[in-house]
């Protein structure tokens, strides 16, 4: 028989301040462990006046998920996918980036947090998503004996709406997490909002759970890098 809990023990200790989770409202993150309880704040909607809900739930209502919020690309066992949204039942929908249904239609994912990560490998495959001069794009294919990365370009078109191809070497990009703007990610200085990606990589990010001193949030200007974070299994 095992021995008594002491009676100073909190029940909420399995969890620790900032980790991100999954709610029956949405993802967010934990502010604060109370004796019973979790304050959660969520990530993904906001009240009238910009602040997010504040939500005081139990242990068996939330569940421990990797941070790869609505936007955040993904390594997955079929290849780099981008997350649509997160379910109450903590499955997470994902849309893979770099092949299509042969109807030419983007497949839907439906993966559980234990086959996903937040990982970037190192070189470029297909499908990574890169930062060129010319704007954000994502590697179509390789060309061996060139030496150089077939990159496709995002965020403008040809005349006839096909995306430009560029043949570029691999110094003139620069690999990305693929993030949207005005997606919540987490980084090695906590959850962000990301608000302009630069041509040099660099991400653009507001803190979303500190403040400065003043009472202000501060701009954080980050490397790709900081974004690449081992998930953290449920």
């Amino acid at each position: 028989m095992p021995p008594p809990a002491p009676l100073h023990s909190n029940p909420c200790s399995e969890l620790k301040v900032f980790d991100c989770v999954n709610t029956v409202y949405g993802p967010g993150y934990i502010k604060e462990i109370r004796t019973n309880d979790y304050v959660v704040l969520l990530t993904n909607w906001a009240l009238a006046q910009g602040q997010s809900p504040t939500l005081y739930l139990n242990r068996a209502a939330i569940t421990k998920v990797p941070g790869c919020f609505p936007g955040a690309v993904v390594s997955t066992v079929y290849g780099p996918a981008r997350v649509k949204k997160i379910r109450g039942d903590n499955t997470h929908v994902c849309t893979p980036i770099n092949w299509s249904l042969a109807n030419g239609c983007r497949a839907t994912l439906y993966l559980q947090p234990n086959v996903i990560s937040l990982t970037q490998t190192p070189g470029f495959n297909e499908g990574d998503e890169v930062m060129t001069v010319y704007g954000q794009g994502y590697v179509e294919g390789k060309r061996v004996k060139e030496g150089d990365l077939v990159i496709k370009l995002r965020h403008w078109a040809l005349a006839q709406g096909q995306s430009p191809t560029c043949y570029l070497h691999p110094s003139a990009c620069i690999k990305i997490p693929g993030f949207e703007i005005g997606a919540v990610a987490k980084t090695v200085f906590g959850l962000v909002k990301i608000h302009d990606i630069l041509r040099d990589g660099k991400h653009v990010c507001e803190a979303v759970h500190w403040k400065l001193a003043d009472g202000t949030s501060p701009k954080l200007y980050l490397a790709p890098e900081s974004f690449a974070l081992l998930s953290l299994k449920p």
